[in-house]
């Protein structure tokens, strides 16, 4: 990945401007909410009126602004953990207002909706805000349970791989890849313990068993902390079966790529959910490098269109143009956040660089924006109605932390 062309003085000078304002408009995210009173929580953005499991890596970030906000949806997702293990995908704000989303609903269990494990994502951001050892023990405990209730609901017996049964469970909302064959929005009864009548299924997830392991590494790290040797070492060999199982299951050696595989066989949709083995560290470098340069690295290509990285590739027939809130086609904010974690751990600092560029020539070429939650791959412009999408203001902070901006500052 290539960095666009340099920016100007003035540019640099009106983008580096903002910062202050793009600080303000991330802590205005923050908000009260009714079920846990301790401290602010932290919304997706103004179009999302909770805090959803799949953004919690948003408030890694959050903890450099706001360390106990930070802390407290950690807390909250814990507190409201069902009593089966199950985290909700979600919690609402002002769930009791009439015509909400959310009406009649204080936390939510329709579907599993995790990319980076609450297991890693807790732990860190414990470590990062210094809490104490009580806190790294809860987060065992709900991690664990958690990691049971997908053994006991969700992974199918031969391969232990888990499965996805609707739309949501991936957060790929709009996209063919998780609606083709009449695939539905939530699970039926709104319980993610259903898997709805339909011949393919069970369907094997690519980033759901990328989850699993990423999940089962942090649960181990996490019994090496609190002195559990044992169960540690359980939880290392629980991690490498479901490596080996996403190798032999999920991998097309001819395509060199990740599907899910259905009763039929895969489903070919080539997705950014191949990002999310890289997120959880599935892949060893080679493993990595073989996919990545493949379909990552030549310009106008795959996953390398002028501005990266799409939802889904340019060259997939699936791939949908300029729909709003499309995972099936759009470069989405929070894909690009999350690669943040795994380009260094893969030595690609440099397209890590590039990608915060990138995003900063889109903010620099479309002033009218107002932080939109995705962008057109092609051009760079945002999309939708949005404001305030909080993993957009995370990448322009971010990139603002870069030399050629942070010196300006």
């Amino acid at each position: 990945m290539t960095a666009p062309e340099p920016f100007s003085p003035a540019a640099v000078k009106q983008l580096t401007a903002r910062v202050p304002e793009v600080q303000r408009a991330l802590l205005d995210n923050l908000d009260a909410f009714p079920q846990y009173p301790e401290t602010p929580l932290l919304k997706a953005g103004d179009q999302y009126e909770g805090i959803w499991l799949e953004h919690n890596q948003d408030n890694f970030f959050l903890a450099d602004y706001a360390p106990e906000s930070a802390w407290g949806s950690q807390d909250a997702f814990l507190r409201f953990q069902r009593e089966d293990g199950l985290f909700p995908f979600a919690l609402p704000l002002n769930y009791r207002k009439e015509g909400n989303f959310f009406y009649g609903y204080d936390r939510c269990f329709w579907h599993v909706q995790t990319v980076w494990p609450f297991a890693r994502c807790a732990m860190e951001i414990a470590r990062k805000t210094g809490r104490p050892e009580e806190d790294f023990a809860r987060i065992y405990r709900g991690a664990a349970a958690y990691d049971s209730w997908f053994v006991h609901h969700r992974c199918e017996a031969e391969s232990g791989l888990p499965a996805m049964y609707c739309e949501y469970d991936t957060g790929h909302d709009n996209s063919p890849r998780v609606t083709d064959g009449g695939i539905p929005h939530s699970c039926p009864g709104d319980d993610a313990n259903n898997m709805p009548d339909l011949p393919e299924m069970p369907i094997l997830s690519v980033d759901l068993s990328a989850a699993l392991y990423g999940g089962r590494v942090a649960l181990a790290e996490l019994a090496d902390l609190l002195g559990k040797n044992a169960e540690a070492a359980e939880w290392h060999a629980k991690a490498e079966m479901t490596r080996l199982a996403i190798r032999r299951y999920l991998y097309d050696e001819e395509d060199e790529f990740y599907y899910d595989r259905a009763t039929t066989g895969f489903r070919k949709y080539r997705t950014e959910h191949v990002t999310r083995l890289f997120l959880n560290r599935v892949l060893t470098q080679e493993e990595f490098d073989r996919v990545y340069e493949r379909y990552f690295c030549t310009p106008g290509r795959e996953f390398l269109p002028p501005y990266p990285l799409p939802s889904v590739s340019i060259d997939d027939p699936s791939f949908r143009h300029g729909i709003r809130n499309s995972w099936g086609g759009n470069t989405q904010a929070l894909t690009s956040l999350r690669a943040l974690f795994w380009m260094g751990y893969y030595h690609r600092e440099t397209d890590r660089e590039a990608l915060l560029l990138r995003w900063m020539k889109a903010f620099e070429e479309h002033p009218e924006s107002t932080f939109q939650q995705e962008l057109d791959p092609f051009t760079g412009a945002p999309i939708g109605d949005g404001v305030n999408y909080t993993p957009t203001l995370l990448l322009f902070l971010e990139a603002a932390k870069l030399p050629r901006f942070a010196s300006r500052i």
